[in-house]
């Protein structure tokens, strides 16, 4: 009987969680597969492959449309990133303990606070099937849109609280997210270059991780004033967040929008379109909820989160993925 009740329990889950992947008409997760997912983790890749992954956005190494596979990307780049920069970390944590060399207090701060970030920044950048974009502009607009963005937070802040809004950390959110898309709008100049929602969502995913690893730097400098305890505390729960907060948001944001934009010229007008706004705006709820007080035991309340955003980055990637196909095929019967 118990077992009967937990396959409906999982199944009903399944369903919500599929449900969530078609926020903003969005098409579900497609052929996302876990095991296959995690997979790519664990291969074995040569050197040749590390360049052949990097190497890309070029005029030479960009591929026709014609010639990007519509397999589910299996991110490997990722996983040895994330897992190498986590290492670092506490090696250098053991390091400071051991011999306490206040000189690598600025390097817990800086790989601390960049390393799940940028890592998270090659899961979409493996996730760009095109292969259009060089690695030079994401590292450029994962610094320039990240200060842009906090820019232009500042400012947001300053002019919208004289009118009395609410100052708690929930209303954030509001300002936050507008700020974000507003940099990668400014930054991003070229658009008709870049028309594939998978483009969006890896411009996106960088500004998020600048926005979060500038912020998180502040954070840790803060706590680490009063003890190295705090500091390292503050990261490690930060970077165990970051893919599933501003990086996420952000990437979901633009995705979005590139969705409505469709490789054409910028209109105020898309803001307005339902396949932008719905998803826009329950991810400025999500963030507020992020940030507000929860009295879910065991960080509960980023958990559910985390799994809400997940499948919203999922059925991006499907949509993504859906648009290079549709495109193939026009492509095909044209010639």
């Amino acid at each position: 009987m118990a077992k009967k009740e937990n396959e409906s329990l999982w199944k009903y889950l399944l369903l919500i969680f599929d449900e969530i992947g078609k926020i903003g008409e969005a098409e579900g997760f497609g052929d996302f597969n876990f095991k296959k997912f995690f997979n790519g983790f664990f291969k074995n890749k040569s050197s040749d492959d590390v360049q052949n992954s990097l190497i890309v956005g070029t005029n030479k190494t960009t591929p026709k449309i014609s010639e990007v596979a519509l397999d589910y990307p299996e991110p490997w780049l990722f996983g040895r990133l994330l897992f190498g920069s986590i290492l670092l970390f506490y090696s250098l944590v053991a390091i400071y303990r051991q011999f306490e060399v206040s000189n690598l207090i600025p390097a817990l701060i800086f790989i601390g606070s960049f390393g799940v970030p940028i890592s998270t920044v090659f899961l979409f950048f493996e996730f760009n099937i095109p292969k259009n974009i060089t690695l030079w502009d994401v590292m450029k607009l994962v610094i320039t849109g990240g200060l842009l963005s906090i820019f232009i937070t500042i400012i947001l802040s300053e002019n919208v609280y004289k009118f009395g809004v609410p100052s708690g950390a929930w209303f954030a959110a509001f300002i936050e997210e507008p700020a974000k898309l507003i940099a990668v709008l400014i930054l991003v100049k070229d658009k008709t270059k870049y028309p594939y929602i998978l483009n969006g969502l890896l411009f996106g995913a960088a500004v998020g991780a600048g926005f979060a690893a500038f912020e998180s730097a502040g954070y840790a400098l803060n706590y680490g004033i009063r003890n190295l305890g705090s500091l390292i505390g503050i990261i490690q729960l930060r970077g165990i967040l970051s893919p599933f907060g501003h990086i996420a948001w952000t990437a979901i944001a633009v995705a979005s929008f590139w969705r409505v934009l469709k490789g054409k010229k910028f209109k105020y007008k898309l803001f307005i379109e339902r396949k932008f706004y719905i998803p826009f705006i329950t991810i400025m709820f999500l963030h507020a909820i992020w940030n507000s007080s929860s009295i879910i035991p065991f960080r509960g309340l980023y958990i559910i989160l985390a799994l809400i955003i997940s499948a919203m980055i999922l059925s991006m990637v499907n949509l993504g993925i859906n648009q290079i196909r549709y495109q193939k095929k026009s492509s095909n019967t044209s010639n």
